[in-house]
């Protein structure tokens, strides 16, 4: 990303079971700010700032960029920051856990079915961990969010997908949405007035192990390109 010219932070934010919900975001929100404040430090301008991340990264970014003037995800002070605010010019995911509420049932189905995978036994602790409750799954779900139709901002993004993922890319029978959780994440985001695009990649995700990112393609260039076209000053 740095060799086409975009400023890359890596963010260090607390999780699970220590710091569950919504500590996380909080944090999101208060680098978001942060790197406003810094910008020119990085060569760059507070209102060219987006998010990025890949699986429960992806979800929180999402979750971030739609809820940010949540007065709880807001919660961190920084001096200095004055009218500066979490909002961010776009969102890029890599195979979210768009719906957690959805993914923690999905694995709970996986595990009670007939010879049971491995992948849902390290998921739902993992679940149970962060989340301590299906209902706070439920409240920052941003597939959910978006089907009570809460006032959210929705800034320009793009969802990379790999093929076969069974973690991310599965119909939840619990929606009448006939396609699959990024099909349905998409419809949604369209309906409450968001520009997205959801772009397959020819990556194998194997369910229960991290993903080979040398086998992504031209992913990252496409990356670039989305957020050149975002972020042209």
């Amino acid at each position: 990303m740095a060799s086409h010219g975009i400023v890359s932070i890596a963010l260090d934010f607390r999780s699970g079971n220590e710091d569950p919900y919504p500590a996380s975001v909080q944090d999101i929100n208060y680098a978001v700010r942060w790197a406003k404040l810094r910008a020119r430090e990085f060569k760059t301008r507070p209102d060219l700032i987006g998010l990025s991340g890949q699986s429960s990264g992806g979800h929180l970014a999402m979750l971030a960029a739609m809820r940010p003037h949540d007065a709880r995800y807001a919660a961190i002070p920084l001096p200095g920051a004055g009218a500066l605010d979490a909002s961010v010019r776009c969102v890029v995911m890599s195979w979210p856990v768009i719906n957690p509420l959805g993914r923690y049932r999905h694995a709970k189905r996986a595990l009670a079915g007939a010879n049971p995978p491995e992948w849902p036994k390290s998921i739902i602790p993992r679940h149970d961990a962060y989340w301590q409750s299906e209902a706070n799954m439920a409240e920052a779900s941003p597939m959910l969010v978006l089907e009570r139709a809460e006032k959210v901002l929705t800034p320009p993004a793009i969802w990379f997908q790999g093929r076969g993922d069974l973690l991310h890319d599965y119909k939840d029978p619990e929606s009448d949405f006939p396609g699959n959780e990024p099909q349905r994440f998409v419809a949604n985001y369209r309906k409450a007035g968001g520009e997205i695009a959801l772009e397959y990649i020819e990556m194998e995700r194997h369910a229960g192990h991290s993903p080979d990112l040398s086998q992504t393609g031209d992913m990252f260039e496409r990356m670039a390109a989305f957020v050149g076209r975002h972020m042209i000053p």
